[in-house]
């Protein structure tokens, strides 16, 4: 048997607000977890943006290192066409630079397949074809619209040429 206990109105008015205030303390808990988790979220998906983001930079920069790596490989195969040009052997120039001929070879297979393309890209004779008078040389700067860079050092078998500065 239950012991029958009377209530007062005041009892039930105060068990009422302590149950009030913990729903409420409940509801203002559930309210702050879902302000939280929604910036969870947030921040989760723009960490993945992040990624992509990093991705696409790095694709854009490695082309950008690809088109550096070209130009570079074609200069320097422009200035071993220019020194063979001289009359200078790839063994000679091998030993003066410090590279193997087979390298030499494939920059200045590079350097004349570069001229090539430019002179299709600009309408010029196909097939890497250089005007009588002129040496691949020539036709890449011309083609290029600029002057090949002075060398660093001196030039072998040039002993009194100077070349002008250039910026």
């Amino acid at each position: 048997m239950t012991n029958k206990v009377s209530k007062s109105k005041s009892a039930v008015r105060a068990a009422r607000e302590a149950v009030k205030a913990s729903q409420k303390e409940v509801l203002e808990r559930a309210a702050r977890n879902a302000e939280d988790l929604a910036v969870f979220f947030s921040s989760r998906e723009r960490l993945d943006a992040v990624d992509e983001w990093l991705d696409t930079k790095i694709a854009g920069l490695k082309e950008q290192a690809d088109g550096k790596r070209a130009e570079h490989r074609r200069t320097a195969g422009l200035a071993v066409i220019a020194l063979r040009d001289r009359g200078e052997t790839l063994r000679d120039i091998a030993r003066l630079t410090g590279v193997g001929e087979k390298a030499l070879r494939e920059w200045i297979r590079f350097a004349e397949s570069s001229v090539a393309d430019d002179a299709t890209n600009d309408e010029q004779p196909q097939g890497g074809a250089v005007p009588e008078g002129s040496s691949v040389r020539d036709g890449a700067d011309a083609s290029a619209g600029r002057a090949m860079a002075a060398p660093a050092g001196p030039v072998v078998g040039a002993p009194d040429q100077t070349w002008p500065a250039t910026g």
